[in-house]
């Protein structure tokens, strides 16, 4: 299993202004900060999985190695498997709550378009709000791919304790893990590329925002 946490966070930044009340630049930082924030606890299970999976995958391509008359050896090797693979699927939903809160938070950016006068930082804020709901969207698809991936482990787990599965199973459902783990993969760039566009859109934002506000 090849690794398949999310590579790219978006980052968040501090602009700092004399100005009486809070300016457009000011509710934007605002807004940022506090999804940023609420995205910390995704950002932290990042290395627990990629850990996970990596001492994961060792134990798996150890078990295929060992024979039938090791079975006492394969039965431990699988159940250390068997609970990596859920600790990391609770690791998931832990990600998902936290990008979810983000999610929320950043819905706040709603009354900062429709507080904006000038038309174009509109129009590019009104972007910053759609590609960013793409990234959540591509998120989304990430968990659920990840979540198969999880079942067609576990599934080949339980294979891998039943003394009478052939070679030819094994290979099979094998096979269909790795499939699921490109798709898994395929959503990840997905989402790095999101984050990504937004970070180049956020920046672009910013710094017409402060030269307006010069």
């Amino acid at each position: 299993m090849k690794k398949s946490v999310l590579a790219a966070v978006f980052s968040s930044v501090l602009i700092l202004s004399a100005c009486s009340g809070p300016t457009a630049s000011e509710q934007l930082d605002t807004v940022l900060k506090d999804t940023f924030d609420a995205e910390k606890t995704y950002r932290e299970t990042q290395g627990d999985m990629e850990e996970l999976e990596k001492n994961e995958q060792q134990l798996f391509e150890s078990t295929m190695a060992l024979t039938q008359e090791q079975q006492d050896k394969v039965k431990k090797q699988v159940e250390e498997a068997r609970a990596s693979a859920d600790e990391r699927l609770e690791l998931l939903e832990i990600e998902k709550e936290s990008m979810n809160e983000a999610q929320e938070n950043f819905k706040k950016l709603d009354a900062v378009i429709e507080e904006a006068d000038n038309t174009q930082i509109k129009e590019d804020l009104g972007s910053l709000k759609t590609t960013m709901t793409e990234r959540y969207n591509s998120h989304d698809k990430f968990a659920a791919a990840y979540e198969t991936l999880y079942n067609l482990q576990q599934e080949l787990y339980t294979m891998l304790l039943d003394e009478n599965a052939q070679l030819p199973e094994l290979q099979e459902k094998a096979m269909e893990v790795n499939e699921q783990n490109t798709a898994v993969q395929e959503t990840v760039a997905v989402f790095n590329d999101k984050t990504e566009q937004f970070n180049e859109l956020k920046n672009g934002i910013i710094e017409k925002l402060e030269k307006e506000e010069q």
